[in-house]
């Protein structure tokens, strides 16, 4: 995706074999922005159902069309 396309509470899957670990997981994006800490520019923090949501960049994130 790219980060124009990203909308708070989407339901997002992150892109097999991510290096996140958490490659074809599901989520919602909490939020989108930069991170301190995170070298990236502009990620997204999605929710997958853990402990704490993940910061990922949004080519690591397709646009889901089932509910996370």
């Amino acid at each position: 995706m790219k980060w124009e396309e990203l909308k708070p509470w989407m339901s997002v899957r992150i892109v097999k074999d991510h290096t996140s670990g958490f490659g074809e997981r599901r989520g919602k994006v909490e939020a989108i922005g930069t991170f301190e800490g995170i070298s990236k520019r502009i990620a997204a923090l999605v929710d997958i159902g853990e402990v704490l949501p993940v910061v990922l960049e949004p080519e690591g994130l397709n646009k889901d069309d089932l509910p996370a």
